[in-house]
């Protein structure tokens, strides 16, 4: 019977503004290495060692998650301090555990200093500004509903453009449900509480044709946005690219603070 094939390990795919974080983290943790001094140590299972080693692993996972082939590759050389060998019969001298640390601090410290230098040299194309990150540095500039911001912007930075999107928009359908108090979904959902006529949440006074074409306009806007928006992506594999997703989300936030801010009324009010 032939062997089943082991499944691709997948690599971590990082953009600028995720780099430039995690170089930020990096430095923090070569920080704690040069504090460290292996010659302190008395004994093998100082605790000092253990809440470094963890520090130095939560790093390592935070910016390369497990299972990718960088988790891989980095993570038992940039968070394992311990390289003294191990005894049978008697323990370990101390000057032995003392010159182990010290080959594992200096292991570390070049394996965090060699992930640092691949940032630094992929982020140096055109001064690090690309046009990823400049799209990236915009969106976290937004001033977006706080229900959007919520929902969609740690999907967003950590690359997941299309996700955020269509929760961004599933967010959104909270909103309106919770200032209408209407329990539908959807393209449902928008209809009754924008309606033209005699709708539950209004943009205006609805005296005339005007209001109630502004009205009627309005809820196009939120249909809009679960019809074109969500649904496509909740069915169906769609990538988005940062500028795309950031115009849609700043959209989808646009409407919230619509919603928010529409007049909620009394039916036949």
């Amino acid at each position: 019977m032939a062997r089943k094939a082991e499944p691709a390990q997948r690599q971590a795919v990082l953009n600028a503004v995720q780099k430039r974080s995690a170089i930020t983290k990096l430095r923090r943790r070569l920080d704690d290495l040069a504090a460290f001094d292996p010659s302190s140590i008395r004994d093998r299972s100082d605790v000092r060692v253990t809440q470094l080693e963890l520090r130095l692993e939560q790093a390592i996972d935070s910016i390369f998650p497990v299972g990718t082939v960088e988790n891989n590759r980095y993570r038992s050389s940039a968070s394992t301090l311990d390289r003294a060998g191990f005894n049978f019969g008697y323990d370990t001298p101390l000057h032995q555990i003392i010159s182990g640390m010290e080959r594992g601090k200096s292991r570390c410290i070049a394996t965090i200093e060699a992930i640092i230098s691949d940032f630094e040299e992929d982020l140096a194309g055109d001064n690090g500004e690309n046009r990823e990150s400049q799209v990236i540095a915009a969106y976290q500039g937004l001033e977006l509903h706080p229900a959007i911001q919520e929902a969609a912007s740690a999907l967003y930075l950590d690359g997941h453009y299309a996700q955020a999107v269509e929760d961004a928009v599933k967010a959104l359908n909270n909103v309106v449900r919770l200032k209408s108090g209407l329990m539908e979904d959807g393209n449902r959902l928008m209809n009754e509480a924008f309606k033209r006529n005699d709708p539950v949440l209004a943009f205006n006074e609805l005296q005339d044709e005007n209001d109630l074409s502004e009205q009627e306009g309005y809820m196009f806007m939120f249909k809009g946005a679960v019809s074109g928006l969500r649904n496509p992506r909740a069915h169906r594999l769609v990538s988005d690219d940062p500028e795309r997703a950031l115009e849609f989300i700043a959209y989808v936030s646009l409407l919230a603070k619509l919603a928010e801010s529409a007049e909620k009324r009394a039916p036949n009010d």
